[in-house]
């Protein structure tokens, strides 16, 4: 809401004539310091958009050093394309969003779902020692990816229907065993696939 500084009084006592050239001498004047404060505010948000996206870029290489050559591959952007299965997003729509906000851990959960989906050895989704003989029948959810949905559920970004998908989707895979970091029942300390 603007605050209105004038009054009809004002108006009536001065004139509008006298006014309109009150406001555009202030606006002249006032012109140079305005454009100023929006030219260092751009020079500021420049400067943290590549900040973020150096921060980003650092992380990727230290969890997912091939980031580069899988952001090329035309098998990832068909993944993106793809709906996410708990928000009805596509995945490129989440991971644009992860990537505008600066969330590194979410972005570095896209590389890995995607290499966990191409079937990438020792990445989310491989065990770390011998596996059974049963593979793990759909995706692999690990606890920062879960706490990621609890929190875009508590933003409001996640609808009442999507979020039932979501929790029967955890359920199921925490029954299947699908769910990496998972805490025992027994001991209440994390579990591996």
């Amino acid at each position: 809401m603007v605050a209105n500084y004038l009054t009809q009084d004002d108006v009536n006592n001065f004139g509008g004539e006298l006014i309109d050239v009150v406001q555009r001498g202030a606006r002249q004047a006032i012109a140079p310091v305005v454009d100023r404060l929006e030219q260092e505010n751009q020079e500021l948000r420049d400067r943290v958009a590549r900040e973020t996206k150096r921060n980003l870029d650092h992380a990727l290489e230290r969890v997912v050093p091939n980031w580069q050559e899988i952001n090329r591959d035309p098998r990832w952007f068909q993944w993106l394309a793809a709906p996410d299965t708990l928000s009805g997003y596509s995945r490129q729509e989440l991971l644009n969003d992860a990537v505008a906000s600066g969330d590194a851990q979410r972005v570095i959960n896209f590389f890995r779902g995607f290499q966990a989906a191409a079937g990438q050895p020792g990445q989310l989704g491989q065990a770390a020692g011998p596996r059974s003989a049963a593979q793990p029948n759909g995706p692999v959810y690990t606890r920062p990816q879960i706490l990621e949905m609890a929190r875009r559920r508590q933003r409001g970004l996640i609808d009442d229907a999507a979020w039932r998908r979501w929790e029967y989707e955890l359920c199921r895979a925490s029954k299947e065993g699908r769910v990496r970091g998972a805490l025992s029942l027994e001991t209440g300390l994390p579990t591996t696939l």
